[in-house]
């Protein structure tokens, strides 16, 4: 009579270690792939904007200025180039429903800056997807917050300025004025290092959130010079916001100015920041997308953000 021998418990171990291994192996190549995608949706945001920035400019001579809407000394309360450039992004209704005139932090502009817009969204941020952060911002002069109001979030900034060093009185500084003016249409001559040569939209991910090198602490302080956890402006880190900031350099935290890290220090205050590992995807006045490494030498983005600085980039510079 012929019988039937099973595994023993050591086989049974055996095999199982083997298909450990064989998952371990694996999963990060699965994880790989996955953030492949991600940045690649993320580069094809970016392209998106590029597009809308360039039709926008058709129409109206210049690309926008970065504060938009009802005027008042403190831009950062108006609307953004993300409102701008609605009607460029297939979002027409939006566009519509924004009110101009009023700020975008106000009641009426609710409604549309409530909205999440995928493509001011880079997918490998970690909110999950809500992206609708509900940080309680300032609305008026004595910095109350107000828990009723909210906003949608926002991952892609332009750049002011690059300013290093930054960490002296603002009379020293000097500072290498970016693509966009903050108030005035840009038109694309005068981009006179090239478009191809000078950066449009950069990633600032992640707001408000604070995470400072992969880790995250706490809520952003977008404030200079505050760091109450109370503090929780909004200004910067919604889509319909003033997403533009200076770039500088940092030696460990958002005021620890003036050091080697430039690229994923921080994506708080003047931060550049993706959760790509590595680097950041940034847009160039072309239309162009690069992916900007963490080693990117400071004179490089500083010749990258000047729109018209005179220096001369070239392939192997990044």
């Amino acid at each position: 009579r012929s019988s039937r021998r099973g595994f023993t418990l050591i086989e049974l171990l055996v095999v199982i270690a083997i298909i450990a291994v064989l998952i371990a192996l694996l999963l990060p190549a699965v994880q790989s792939a996955r953030e492949a995608a991600r940045r690649a949706q993320c580069s094809n945001n970016l392209k998106q904007i590029g597009i809308a920035f360039h039709n926008y400019a058709d129409v109206h001579h210049g690309l926008p200025p970065t504060a938009f809407g009802a005027p008042g000394a403190n831009l950062q309360m108006m609307g953004g180039w993300g409102v701008q450039i609605l009607g460029y992004i297939e979002q027409p209704a939006l566009y519509a429903a924004y009110n101009t005139s009023f700020g975008f932090l106000m009641e009426p502009n609710q409604t549309a800056v409530k909205t999440v817009v995928a493509t001011y969204l880079c997918p490998s941020t970690p909110r999950g997807m809500n992206p609708v952060n509900n940080a309680p911002r300032f609305t008026g002069s004595n910095g109350t917050p107000d828990p009723n109001l909210y906003a949608a979030a926002g991952d892609y900034f332009t750049a002011r300025s690059y300013v290093d060093p930054f960490g002296i009185p603002p009379s020293q500084q000097v500072e290498h004025i970016g693509a966009l003016d903050q108030k005035l249409y840009t038109p694309l001559a005068a981009i006179s290092d090239g478009l191809s040569n000078t950066l449009l939209v950069y990633e600032c991910a992640g707001k408000p959130d604070y995470y400072r090198k992969g880790g995250k602490l706490g809520f952003t302080f977008p404030q200079p010079n505050s760091k109450n956890a109370s503090d929780r402006w909004f200004a910067h880190g919604a889509w319909a916001g003033y997403m533009n900031m200076r770039i500088v350099s940092f030696t460990g935290d958002q005021y620890e100015y003036d050091g080697p890290c430039v690229i994923n220090c921080h994506n708080g205050w003047n931060g550049v920041y993706s959760f790509h590992p590595g680097g950041i995807d940034a847009l160039s006045c072309d239309g162009s997308v690069r992916f900007l490494k963490e080693s990117t030498a400071k004179s490089v983005i500083k010749s990258y953000v000047s729109r018209a600085g005179g220096e001369i980039l070239d392939a192997s510079q990044w």
